[in-house]
Formats: structure tokens, C-alpha cells, sequence
């Protein structure tokens, strides 16, 4: 199905070539073969009307005719219930497209400050080997100090 208009616009056209190939091919005004056209209009929803087949930025001659009658009342309550559950269901995929979007943004974020965590936190394990090796060393010092202190006799008067 082609699209010619949004959904939220008054009419939405599709070329439906299938659907009128048995028919007779109405011309417009200005003597091409008409588009055939579906409306979405909430008062003609699924009705299908010929317009001029010049491209809609040009000024064409304004050509319009139904192709079908109003459908009865059981069919247009179907198609307009149909049509409301359509306009809904792209609503929320919408939503839902965007809230995709946003928890795409969001895992790129979290990703960055993962990373930067797991930077700090080898940052913060290589600052601990530093200072457990200025450890050991404080201690071989200590001992080293001791024992030469044991084996000198040295006697502090503030000790």
C-alpha cells in the first residue's frame, strides 16, 4: 500500500491497482487516468474515491468522484472501530519507539560510567599495591631497626 498522506491528515491515499483492475479507468479533468484513493476521514473511513493524479504540490484539476457507496452501518462501525485500534496501536508504537530510544541513551551512559569505574577502581588497586609494597618496606625497617638496636645494646632515654 502506498502511501500519499500521514495518517493524521483528513484522507490517506493508496494506489490500489489490485482492487479496481476490472474496472473501467475513470479519467480526471484534465484527461489522465484518475488516482484511486482511500479515505481515512473518521466520516468515510475505508472509502475509496478517484482524484486527479497530478502530483499534489502541483495544481491540478481538483477531480473527484467516489468509487463506492457509503458502506452500511455494521461495516462502518467495524472500519471506524478499526480505524481508532489502528491510530492507538502507531500511537503506542511510538511511545514505545521512543522509550527504546531513551534506554538506548541510557545504556550508552551506564556503558561510559562503567568504564570509568572500572578505570577508578584499577586506579584504586594499583595505589593499594604501592602502598602495601612502602608497607613491607616501613616494616622490614622497623625490624632492621630493632634488631640492631637488640644487638648494639642501644638504649633510648625517651623509649
Amino acid at each position: 500500500m502506498t502511501t500519499n498522506e500521514s495518517p493524521n491528515t483528513k484522507t490517506r491515499g493508496s494506489t490500489s491497482n489490485e482492487s479496481v483492475r476490472n474496472w473501467d479507468h475513470k479519467h480526471c479533468l484534465c484527461g489522465r487516468i484518475a488516482r484511486v484513493n482511500t479515505s481515512w476521514t473518521l466520516t468515510n473511513p475505508g472509502r475509496r474515491f478517484y482524484t486527479c493524479s497530478t502530483a499534489k504540490d502541483v495544481q491540478g484539476c481538483q477531480f473527484f468522484q467516489w468509487v463506492d457507496e457509503g458502506f452500511s452501518g455494521r461495516a462502518f462501525d467495524v472500519i471506524t472501530h478499526l480505524n481508532h485500534r489502528r491510530i492507538y496501536l502507531e500511537e503506542k508504537l511510538k511511545l514505545v519507539e521512543e522509550n527504546v530510544e531513551q534506554n538506548i541513551e541510557k545504556r550508552r551512559i551506564l556503558k561510559e560510567e562503567k568504564m570509568q569505574l572500572i578505570e577508578g577502581k584499577q586506579a584504586l588497586e594499583k595505589e593499594i599495591k604501592r602502598l602495601g609494597r612502602q608497607l613491607k618496606l616501613c616494616a622490614f625497617v622497623a625490624v632492621a631497626v630493632a634488631l640492631l638496636v637488640d644487638v648494639t645494646g642501644f638504649k633510648c632515654e625517651w623509649l
